[in-house]
């Protein structure tokens, strides 16, 4: 976690496991981006909903945005797609 208070943090990708969240998480820090990775936990139901729904939220700053994306286009999804 990253999150300052006096930043404004919105949700900007769906993360689908605790996978990409850890890869997401290194490469902001290297980054040194403020982020906020919000995962859906719910005791109930023992992540009974992840595969369906995902991981959780990766939230950051809009001005951020876009250099987020595209890290995690060029970092994560290019190669889950090579796969």
């Amino acid at each position: 976690m990253n999150k300052s208070d006096k930043e404004q943090f919105e949700n900007i990708l769906v993360l689908t496991d605790i996978v990409e969240a850890d890869l997401m998480e290194k490469l902001l820090n290297e980054e040194n981006l403020p982020f906020y990775i919000r995962p859906w936990r719910d005791v109930n139901f023992d992540g009974m909903f992840a595969e369906q729904k995902g991981f959780g939220w990766l939230m950051g700053r809009k001005a951020d945005e876009e250099k987020i994306r595209t890290i995690y286009a060029e970092r994560i999804k290019s190669k889950s797609n090579n796969l």
